[in-house]
């Protein structure tokens, strides 16, 4: 193992960063070997969480949290078959509630409810449609970390340019 001149192979000195339970967010820490600056900045996220261009998370990073992989992505799986999947079966199903009313509708509607059910248990044990929803839940992610805004954001700051733009070439 190569070791620095001054340093030993059988021990690793504790680095003056390695502590600094005594210091508060916001303080400056001077390194005393460089000189060099650093404000302190204490969070309960792990590093890859808080790093990045705006403090969100480094947006390269692909690992999924417990709640983005058990609530996030199924949450989205499940807007998605509702909304363009499984459209059909689900609007069938909302108009046979609408028809029978919602009580009633629980026992009359139970054949369009099974069609309803059947299209979204296809689609939430398809290995390919989980992972392409990963995959866009992840590049979705990655622009938020990379701009600090999300897509809702970003729509609404893509209007206000065009409102801005528009409203100049009427005057």
């Amino acid at each position: 193992m190569p070791t620095d001149a001054g340093s030993t192979a059988t021990s690793s000195p504790l680095l003056a960063t390695d502590d600094l339970s005594g210091l508060k967010e916001g303080e400056i820490y001077t390194d005393p070997q460089t000189g060099k600056q650093y404000r302190v900045k204490k969070t309960i996220l792990p590093h890859y969480s808080s790093s990045g261009p705006f403090g969100l998370g480094d947006p390269e990073d692909r690992t999924l949290r417990r709640i983005e992989a058990d609530v996030i992505i199924p949450n989205r799986m499940n807007a998605r078959v509702e909304r363009v999947e499984c459209n059909a079966q689900y609007m069938d199903l909302i108009k046979c509630f609408r028809e029978e009313g919602a009580v009633k509708g629980l026992s009359q509607c139970k054949e369009v409810l099974s069609l309803f059910n059947a299209c979204k248990a296809e689609k939430f044990h398809d290995i390919d449609y989980r992972e392409r929803m990963t995959e866009e839940y992840l590049q979705e992610r990655s622009e938020a970390r990379r701009t600090g805004m999300t897509i809702k954001q970003r729509k609404l700051e893509q209007f206000r340019q065009w409102k801005e733009k528009n409203e100049g070439e009427t005057k």
